[in-house]
């Protein structure tokens, strides 16, 4: 910045990108990618299927929790022109893909189409959603423990479900408005969190690692529990105990399918939340190329989902997943690699107008401009 910017009033000077966040960005982004690559292939081998329901127990839940960190429970022109762009980016990409599924498998846009959103799609229509919400919810006594309450009773109706990806938006919703509150109340800016202790650093790594051996050393778990099922927060609970049972545990009254549905969900949020915060605590705080990766990451959302989807299709990661541990191992290597690429800095001068089109001509002209700098658009600005 020039001297002379620095003093012009006109002109404040913007407050610097905190390192831990985009780091923790970059690393959720590529558990992400990794999920989504074995996806197809997690029930071909135990070590597949444990990697698949690890990363999915925290990496959506971590992900949100930042977004709600950085987001504003008003409705400003900011907030407004934000949420508005998630949707012309989810409208665009549904279009995209309803394009490459006519042209490739001659497939034309079925009833459910924008209804219910194209795989990766969901996350943009949450976080849309989520801020919408945000003011009102804002607005409650308890907003954290009403989020809860909200996100173990969206089981219960199977109405919910996924169009416009309702039941994932109210199940994740306790890790946005708990984001908004660490900023709103401070709840992360004290030494023990900005500089954790080696034995803070020493519990997170052995809690991350406790629970990812548990998981690894239970060759069996696919078959006592379809856990899987359970993670993607998109059915209700009585699909989930007669599609996923735990073991022999399958209750058929209402009663009883709706309280043991409650713990189970109450026990996987708080192990996502137990899990997101011990990757906090243990990502890195200084600057590095990880950094930089991480003002990006919704390019690598948008952008990697295309790329599996040509794999699968070609039958490339069926073909990898027959290696069985050793083609889990590669593909998982495959999704780091993508992840780093497509944070790299020619990809937004590529995919812009695809990742961060202009939407003034929706907005009245008194309305304040874009953002200019790098990855405002992004689902979190990590800017205190």
């Amino acid at each position: 910045m020039s001297a002379e910017s620095a003093i012009t009033p006109q002109s404040p000077a913007k407050k610097p990108r905190i390192a831990v966040w985009d780091n923790a960005r970059f690393l959720i982004m590529t558990l992400v990618v990794i999920g989504h690559a074995i996806s197809t292939i997690r029930t071909d081998t135990s070590l597949g299927f444990a990697l698949y329901a690890y990363i999915y127990l925290f990496h959506m839940p971590a992900m949100i929790l930042l977004s709600g960190l950085f987001s504003r429970a008003e409705a400003t022109p900011k907030a407004i022109r934000s949420s508005l762009q998630l949707i012309v980016v989810w409208l665009g990409w549904e279009g995209i893909w309803a394009a490459i599924h006519f042209f490739v498998n001659g497939r034309a846009p079925g009833p459910n189409w924008l209804v219910s959103p194209a795989w990766t799609l969901w996350f943009l229509v949450t976080l849309a959603t989520m801020r919408i919400l945000l003011p009102y919810v804002a607005q409650l006594r308890r907003p954290l423990l009403t989020s809860i309450i909200i996100a173990l009773a969206a089981g219960i109706l199977p109405a919910v479900g996924t169009p416009f990806s309702a039941s994932r938006t109210l199940c994740f919703l306790p890790f946005f408005v708990a984001g908004w509150l660490i900023r709103e109340r401070g709840w992360l800016d004290d030494d023990w969190f900005a500089r954790p202790s080696r034995r803070s650093r020493a519990l997170a790594w052995a809690g991350l690692a406790a629970l990812a051996l548990a998981f690894a050393l239970t060759p069996q778990l696919r078959e006592f529990w379809r856990i899987d099922r359970w993670l993607t927060w998109r059915d209700d609970y009585a699909w989930l105990f007669a599609h996923a049972p735990l073991g022999d545990w399958a209750p058929q009254q209402w009663f009883w399918v709706t309280l043991s549905g409650v713990a189970v969900s109450a026990v996987l949020l708080a192990l996502a939340a137990a899990l997101t915060l011990a990757l906090l605590l243990v990502t890195p705080r200084g600057r590095s190329a990880v950094t930089e990766w991480g003002t990006r990451t919704l390019y690598v959302y948008l952008l990697h989902g295309p790329v599996i989807w040509v794999l699968r299709e070609t039958g490339t990661v069926a073909a990898v997943g027959r290696l069985g541990t050793a083609g889990v191992l590669a593909i998982a290597c495959f999704g780091i690699a993508l992840a780093i690429l497509l944070s790299m800095a020619w990809v937004p001068r590529i995919f812009r107008p695809l990742i961060e089109p202009r939407i003034d001509w929706l907005l009245r002209r008194d309305q304040p401009g874009p953002p200019q700098a790098r990855g405002e658009t992004d689902d979190a600005v990590s800017r205190r």
